[in-house]
């Protein structure tokens, strides 16, 4: 019986171990895996429910801006204008023609990119590579997004823009309507003001848009990154230049002049609701 109890309650042990490090590093796979998941779904990663946009104007093409693009592997990424400040768009279509090969980058002519503060030749590149204006429907087909050349024939364009927005067979199953230019036709107390040209072209295009349709303008110009109270007016101009200052305001709660990044949206593919608005940093770190 000794004998028979020394042999037994090693082996007891020894299974009563085994079994509890078993359950514990089945809990930590468990956990990591529960985390894993946590962070897809509810950071900014996306998956075929979500179209997820990265907009940013006024980028340096020396700051790495494009590896966090490419991290996050958002749908589309809309360059709004000033595109790397150089007298042709040799480095930006080195750093960012692969996102344009693949059909995932928009981009909108800045006053850098055109005669203004630029040369007549950009500009035709720029037009030509980028489009003077352009619409694309996209999150199967949700939302509209309208380019607007800023440096163009802003009458023509304000049409144009009518035209899109009150075609009812463009229009359906529109939940959002995205304006999106270089220069704001809103923008906090900053180094930019609003341009009369500007503001005619999109409250044009606006005014004409279904009131149970969600409107949407986002710029540049301005180097900072800042949100309105009605959540619906954006600058994401903090892409690597040096920045503005800034005023933050009743009307303009969040306004950065400190840090540099882009702007996220993350809009729903099966109703067209726009889950979040962020901006992050250009290490990925979330900022507002």
């Amino acid at each position: 019986m000794i004998k028979i109890q020394y042999v037994l309650y090693p082996l007891l042990l020894m299974i009563f171990v085994t079994l509890f490090v078993s359950l514990s590093f089945s809990q930590v796979v468990t956990n990591q895996s529960t985390a894993n998941s946590s962070m897809i779904n509810g950071g900014k990663k996306n998956d075929s429910s979500t179209t997820v946009i990265n907009a940013v104007g006024d980028i340096d093409c020396s700051n790495h801006l494009d590896d966090q693009v490419k991290e996050d592997n958002p749908d589309l990424l809309i360059v709004l204008g000033d595109l790397c400040y150089k007298s042709d768009l040799t480095d930006f279509k080195a750093i960012y023609g692969d996102f344009k090969t693949d059909n995932k980058l928009a981009c909108i002519i800045g006053n850098h990119d055109s005669e203004e503060d630029g040369t007549p030749r950009l500009e035709n590149k720029t037009i030509e590579y980028c489009g003077d204006h352009w619409y694309r429907k996209i999150a199967n087909d949700t939302t509209l997004l309208i380019g607007l050349n800023t440096n163009g024939d802003t009458e023509s364009q304000t049409k144009w823009g009518q035209s899109l927005v009150t075609n009812g067979t463009l229009m359906k199953g529109i939940k959002n309507v995205m304006l999106l230019a270089h220069k704001p036709a809103h923008t906090p107390e900053s180094h930019h003001p609003a341009r009369n040209s500007t503001i005619k072209m999109v409250l044009g295009i606006e005014s004409n848009v279904s009131k149970s349709i969600e409107v949407y303008e986002i710029s540049a110009h301005n180097h900072i990154m800042a949100e309105s109270s009605n959540g619906r007016w954006f600058i994401s101009g903090a892409g690597g230049k040096s920045h503005y200052e800034g005023m933050s305001s009743s009307e303009w709660p969040f306004v950065n002049t400190k840090s540099y990044g882009y702007l996220q949206i993350r809009i729903n593919n099966t109703d067209g609701n726009v889950l979040g608005t962020n901006f992050y940093g250009l290490n990925g770190r979330l900022i507002h």
